[in-house]
């Protein structure tokens, strides 16, 4: 039996979790989900209250309509992305980390989710397939830019994937820049294998053309602007 007396989060006894995984709500803009984030994965950090508020988060997300889940299983990936839970502890939740990642799995097969939820729910199911070179900063990779190192020289990279356009350069370009810029030569749909194939489809079975042109060129290839070194993208990323 868990004694939830001797649990902790981020600012110390865990005494306020219950209330605030009673209180939880579908609208991602309660109050109660800040609170709640704050206390049990505070900037990706996790403690010993943070995996006992997993099953709390499946059951409300199973409640819920497709659209709402987004909250409840971008916040139960990242506790379970987490380094800072043992073995054993993971281990005792490993149903419910299946159920998770299937839940996952069903409601980007749902109609009518729009693109950020789309990201946000394709980067939560890699996380919870425990996949950690494209999962940590997929959001940001599609939303403008993602920070990496050119695999040859090293030399810091800045690669953009938005409305800037699709390239690499050695500077910050989300307000636009000057400095050399090497394209981004997309991936080739059939040549695309995991899991660059299932966030493809995931796109495509939306329709959303926007999203697929980003996945591919995500997939795709540039050069380093400063040693025109030839690389990957995914061999370019740095933390995410």
């Amino acid at each position: 039996m868990l004694d939830r007396s001797k649990l902790s989060d981020a600012y110390g006894p865990a005494t306020d979790i219950p209330r605030l995984l009673a209180a939880l709500e579908p609208d991602p803009a309660a109050g109660v989900w800040d609170e709640l984030i704050s206390r049990i994965c505070h900037q990706g950090s996790t403690y010993s209250a943070s995996y006992p508020a997993l099953p709390h988060l499946l059951d409300a997300a199973r409640r819920w309509p497709a659209p709402a889940r987004v909250t409840p299983l971008c916040l139960a990936a990242d506790i379970v992305a987490s380094d800072d839970t043992d073995a054993a502890t993971r281990a005792g939740y490993a149903d419910t980390h299946a159920a998770l990642r299937q839940l996952t799995a069903d409601t980007l097969d749902a109609q009518a989710i729009p693109q950020s939820d789309l990201v946000w729910l394709q980067r939560a199911f890699l996380l919870l397939c425990d996949e950690r070179t494209w999962a940590p900063g997929w959001d940001r990779l599609l939303d403008g830019e993602v920070s990496g190192a050119c695999p040859g020289c090293g030399v810091d990279l800045y690669l953009v994937i938005g409305g800037e356009g699709c390239f690499a350069t050695a500077a910050d370009c989300i307000n636009g820049c000057d400095t050399p810029r090497v394209a981004i030569v997309p991936a080739a749909r059939a040549a695309l294998v995991w899991p660059g194939d299932w966030l493809f489809d995931i796109a495509h079975r939306h329709g959303d053309g926007a999203l697929e042109h980003r996945i591919v060129h995500a997939f795709g290839t540039s050069a380093c602007p400063d040693c025109g070194t030839p690389f990957r993208l995914g061999d370019a990323l740095q933390d995410g």
